[in-house]
């Protein structure tokens, strides 16, 4: 079999960076430079200083400690392919969110999108990461979407090419693309079908996203979502479970919504693409 990994660059660097600095906490009436204590993690600290005299600073390694990290991530997840999947040829390509000459097209359908990110903590280390990781490991950065949005494109290239695609991530919402998964982390490897692939966007659409600040259906978390759409539930009955929910919880609003949220949430399958189930 020949191979051709896919990985996620965005985590890749977050995880290779967040793992070189360490944050830590301490009383800012005594700091550790003056003989204070310091606390590992926030819930500690709470019980024995008052709110308004918590602080907190990062212990930061070497960046080739962090470059380190990415490589070590990189060639344990090559070799996890290779036993796996009984080959040693092996390709690989990583993909990173830039960004940089054009913004995410997603800001421009919901200036809302990412809006609770603002100020939330980046590795230090996280440009030379994406460099690194651009120069050194087959990085292809984005300009007008995500990184996730060059996935799939990649699949049907690698096909072509007579080669078995695998998606090396983390992320949740790249299970939309069918096809062969590793999770590096929890060395999981999995296969997902076309009929799946469609249930995780439906899915996602009575959830919404958190994360990256997206609105769902009320009441409808990780495990119930599964009761609203079970697996074998086909794309006609999930769309009208779907615009069910979304009419009742966003009453006139309602297409403009799901229409939006399509936009965010569905993973291009080529570059560029569009959600095929947005409302005329």
């Amino acid at each position: 079999m020949k191979l051709t990994g896919l990985f996620d660059g965005d985590i890749l660097a977050y995880r290779a960076g967040f793992a070189a600095e360490k944050t830590y906490y301490f009383d800012s009436r005594k700091p550790p430079e003056n003989g204070g204590r310091t606390w590992q993690y926030k819930k500690e600290i709470i019980s024995a200083v008052p709110p308004e005299f918590i602080d907190k600073a990062r212990n930061l390694e070497p960046i080739e400690n962090a470059l380190y990290n990415v490589k070590s991530l990189v060639n344990n997840s090559l070799e996890a392919l290779e036993y796996h999947y009984d080959t040693d040829d092996i390709e690989y390509e990583t993909f990173v969110s830039g960004n940089k000459t054009k913004q995410n097209f997603r800001k421009s359908v919901d200036e809302e999108y990412k809006a609770n990110r603002t100020g939330s903590h980046r590795p230090t280390y996280l440009p030379e990461l994406l460099e690194y990781i651009i120069e050194h490991h087959n990085g292809y950065s984005t300009e007008g979407c995500e990184a996730d949005d060059f996935f799939g494109h990649a699949c049907i290239t690698a096909r072509e090419r007579g080669r078995t695609p695998v998606i090396i991530s983390i992320d949740k919402d790249l299970q939309q693309i069918a096809g062969h998964h590793y999770h590096p982390i929890k060395n999981i490897f999995s296969i997902v079908s076309s009929e799946e692939a469609d249930l995780v966007f439906w899915r996602q659409m009575l959830q919404g996203d958190d994360a990256d600040n997206i609105p769902g259906i009320s009441g409808i978390g990780n495990k119930r979502v599964k009761r609203y759409l079970p697996n074998g539930t086909t794309n006609k009955a999930a769309q009208d479970i779907v615009i069910k929910y979304y009419k009742r919880d966003f009453k006139e609003g309602w297409r403009e919504r799901y229409n939006k949220n399509a936009q965010l949430l569905w993973i291009w399958k080529k570059i560029p693409d569009e959600c095929p189930f947005q409302l005329q």
